[in-house]
């Protein structure tokens, strides 16, 4: 027997705790008739969606909080994974209010529509979360200029939003491996449990809205004997690092890896002993072509802008095409 349909789900949750438990009013904004909603809203709370704290001994019992949990997607390697599948592998977008213009956005949401991929993955960093940032005390000039918290939401809302609008209706797997600028926020609320809640409902239930699936920062998330992550993590759990980072993550690991987290990128196959080979993958970043953030404008960047279109056949990276971030824009941007 089938469960409900996940995104259905989620979807429904979020929209009821948008509109505060009112099946009427979210019905109304859906466009759906009211008992179509309620019968979602009565599968989500049965499978988990939708869990509520309710006051008073009333028939009608006023809601008092409606808190979506996050609900992590971890996709294991399978012993002899055979999959085949046309990915979109997406870098570091590093979202924020101070990259006001999202069109790099539609233009990968656009591109996965026209060329039909299957999945899409993004690496991580898909926003910076400047307002989370512990490099600079807040009370310190820098700490003085970063966004709020709330205009970091919103600047990310525009950007999925972006993105959702260059799929335009195209119906496909879409997958976050979280990386160490979302992180912040567990960082953040780790020190500030009383907020734990409220921060982590709006982050999750706002990436869920738009229909994508996520992982914690550090796992993996297969696609066949691929893993996707932000960085691969060592034995102390620290990032690989080091010029030639790569070298260290095709020694220690045993399938191909796509990764993120250096901006730079890297292409390249490691024969093994007894095995075919193995192919690394650093998908450089989804930044505009050509911006520097600030934490690094008076260093060497050598950061590479662009998106990988990436073919896997009997589990393993078989094609990938390289579409630098000023060629999607001309042919995407629309």
């Amino acid at each position: 027997m089938t469960g409900p349909n996940e995104s259905l789900m989620k979807a429904t949750a979020r929209m009821y705790a948008k509109h505060n438990g009112s099946v009427l009013s979210a019905a109304r904004e859906l466009g759906v008739p009211r008992t179509t909603f309620s019968s979602r809203v009565e599968t989500a709370k049965t499978h988990g969606y939708i869990t509520e704290e309710v006051v008073g001994t009333d028939t009608e019992a006023e809601i008092k909080r409606i808190y979506l949990k996050p609900h992590y997607k971890i996709y294991r390697r399978g012993p002899g994974d055979q999959t085949n599948a046309r990915v979109l592998a997406i870098g570091d977008a590093h979202d924020g209010p101070e990259i006001p213009d999202k069109s790099r956005f539609k233009a990968m949401g656009a591109y996965a529509k026209e060329k039909q991929v299957e999945h899409i993955v993004q690496i991580g960093d898909f926003a910076s979360m400047d307002s989370m940032s512990s490099h600079d005390p807040n009370w310190t000039v820098k700490g003085q200029d970063k966004p709020s918290f709330k205009e970091d939401i919103a600047s990310l809302e525009e950007a999925l939003r972006a993105f959702d609008d260059g799929l335009d209706g195209y119906e496909v797997t879409k997958h976050i491996t979280l990386g160490n600028h979302e992180d912040r926020i567990s960082r953040f609320v780790n020190n500030n449990p009383e907020i734990i809640e409220m921060l982590f409902e709006q982050v999750y239930r706002l990436l869920e809205e738009f229909g994508w699936d996520y992982s914690p920062f550090g796992e993996f998330h297969f696609i066949g004997d691929v893993g996707f992550t932000h960085v691969p993590l060592n034995q102390m759990g620290k990032p690989y690092g080091g010029m030639h980072s790569e070298n260290s993550i095709a020694r220690d690991s045993l399938h191909d890896v796509v990764y993120g987290h250096t901006h730079k990128r890297v292409d390249k196959s490691f024969p093994k002993i007894g095995h075919e080979h193995i192919t690394v993958i650093n998908l450089g970043c989804a930044l505009p072509d050509g911006h520097i953030e600030d934490y690094a404008k008076h260093s060497v960047t050598g950061w590479s802008y662009g998106i990988y279109d990436l073919t896997i056949r009997d589990g393993k990276i078989k094609e990938r095409t390289w579409v630098p971030m000023d060629m999607l824009l001309e042919g995407y941007d629309a």
